[in-house]
């Protein structure tokens, strides 16, 4: 049972999880503004890569600037996408919610 307590504490010490999920709704919501803008035009895959890439980067210095760990900073910014595509996203899907169907300025 040690083990497995180990185990846990490191995976909780080893990411910033309100940086995941602060990173993953501000890259969300980006992406449905830009949508909004372009009047509901599909933005390529691309696209919204580079948006997540900014978005990590501006995030995390202003975290670090914070007072965060690097490494833990690092480690968070690889877990985010995996963050968005593995328990996110389904949830999203599961409730209908897509940034395609949301207009933010009605």
């Amino acid at each position: 049972m040690e083990i497995l307590n180990a185990i846990i504490q490191t995976t909780l010490e080893s990411f910033d999880f309100a940086y995941c999920i602060s990173v993953n709704i501000l890259t969300y919501f980006v992406i449905s503004v830009i949508n909004d803008k372009r009047g509901h035009k599909d933005i390529s895959t691309w696209a919204k890569r580079l948006i997540l890439i900014l978005i990590i980067l501006s995030t995390g210095v202003l975290y670090w600037l914070a007072g965060s760990e690097t490494k833990t900073l690092l480690n968070s910014a690889i877990l985010t996408p995996v963050f968005w595509s593995w328990v996110l996203k389904p949830i999203c899907k599961k409730f209908k919610i897509d940034y395609k169907n949301i207009n933010l300025f009605e």
